[in-house]
């Protein structure tokens, strides 16, 4: 089935807004066997849409259009639409309760604007919208099927999922492909390719992509109907690169390690420096953390090193804040102070600014405590502030995680 994707939104050309939505679509349709062939972002013009449509009907079998569903004066997808396959727009009296209903249990006055949302192309077949007020549209013309979902993500995505997809695949009698996804950290793109080269040359069966972040490395292998056994290439593959693999599906890597501080009936606590409460934000992202998340502490300053986690000035001056003394006292003194029984602590410089020829910018420090014992890591990162943090939080986690695990 030949598929296309037109996003509309000048936000999505200007640079301010990148385009998850069609990445999100061609994945989902993927994995049940259509491969997505062209994905045009226009801007918010009816000439334009109107151009992309022509265009994409003249070739494909079905078209998903997202963006300009709202209630303001730039959203003009559904009146462009309406025009397109020549039909009149009426009011929907249910859909204007939903609206309303919808700014009731939040509390607020339905803006007269919001209005507009419940006007409704007669021709189009209305797509539930569970999370938002715009009603997704669904066009039949000449065999051919479009559907117009909302920009907004999460609305789309429910969209696709509960209907878009689905009857997709019901009238393409596609068999779907089933996707392994394996999410590693800890280990360059470059290292995993070869240590794994050998294994995918023997298999060129399966279709793998490689598909770097900032946390890490997600591998994405498709297995087509009709293949041989995985059971025996999955084997192989966890010999080579298992100790990177924190999850075999799209888990996050705190959700992760929440999962083993709940089996293993533990508690922590965080001291954050250069991290600046990454760690404990990242943590805290997945319910039921307060389980075994009892608190944690940004020491920013010496002063509130010392103060809080017991720091001792004589470290700090002889070795700095940025060393493996005080990431060493600062894990051991967050420990202490909110009686957990593991708990981490980061030390570092973000940059671009505080480096030495001795400590360098991205120099990191991460120290894990338990009852036994301290240890503490050192890592050398890159020299973009942002992404040090963000690096050094996941870091810190990968580092909890083997040491739950026990992996070296």
């Amino acid at each position: 089935m030949r598929v296309g994707i037109i996003s509309i939104g000048n936000e999505l050309l200007n640079g301010r807004t990148v385009n998850s939505n069609a990445s999100y679509i061609g994945g989902r349709l993927y994995n049940i066997g259509i491969v997505v062939e062209q994905v045009v972002t226009v801007r918010d013009d009816e000439d334009a849409i109107r151009r992309a449509l022509q265009d994409a009907l003249g070739r494909m079998e079905a078209v998903i259009v997202t963006g300009g569903l709202g209630p303001t004066h730039d959203d003009i997808t559904k009146k462009v639409l309406a025009d397109f396959f020549h039909s009149r727009l009426i009011f929907d009296e249910a859909v204007l309760q939903k609206v309303q209903e919808r700014f009731r249990r939040r509390g607020m006055i339905m803006p007269e604007t919001n209005r507009n949302q419940a006007l409704f192309p007669e021709k189009a077949k209305k797509i539930d919208n569970p999370v938002g007020t715009a009603p997704g549209m669904h066009f039949e013309h000449e065999g051919k099927h479009i559907f117009v979902l909302p920009g907004v993500p999460k609305e789309m995505q429910e969209m696709i999922d509960s209907y878009v997809a689905p009857f997709l695949q019901k009238i393409a009698h596609m068999e779907p492909i089933t996707v392994h996804f394996y999410r590693t950290t800890g280990v360059a793109e470059s290292k995993l390719y070869q240590l794994c080269k050998e294994l995918f040359d023997r298999y060129p069966e399966y279709e793998i992509a490689f598909l770097p972040k900032i946390a890490g490395v997600d591998i994405r292998i498709a297995e087509k109907p009709g293949g041989d056994s995985y059971e025996e290439f999955e084997k192989i593959l966890y010999e080579k690169i298992g100790k990177y693999v924190f999850t075999k599906g799209d888990e996050e890597l705190e959700a992760v390690v929440g999962r083993l501080l709940r089996e293993q009936g533990l508690t922590i606590s965080v001291a954050e420096s250069c991290t600046g409460g990454l760690i404990q934000d990242r943590l805290t992202n997945v319910p039921g953390s307060s389980d075994y998340f009892l608190g944690g502490m940004v020491t920013y300053s010496n002063e509130s090193k010392i103060k809080h986690l017991g720091v001792t000035k004589q470290s700090l001056e002889k070795y700095g804040a940025v060393s493996e003394a005080v990431a060493r006292e600062m894990a051991a003194g967050v420990r202490k102070a909110m009686t957990t029984d593991i708990a981490i602590s980061t030390t570092g410089i973000a940059g671009p600014s505080g480096a030495t020829p001795e400590k360098p910018v991205g120099l990191i420090y991460i120290g894990i405590a338990t009852t036994e014992k301290v240890t503490v890591r050192r890592f050398v990162l890159g020299v973009e502030r942002l992404i040090n943090k963000q690096q050094g939080a996941v870091a810190a986690l990968e580092l909890l995680r083997r040491e739950l695990l026990g992996i070296s």
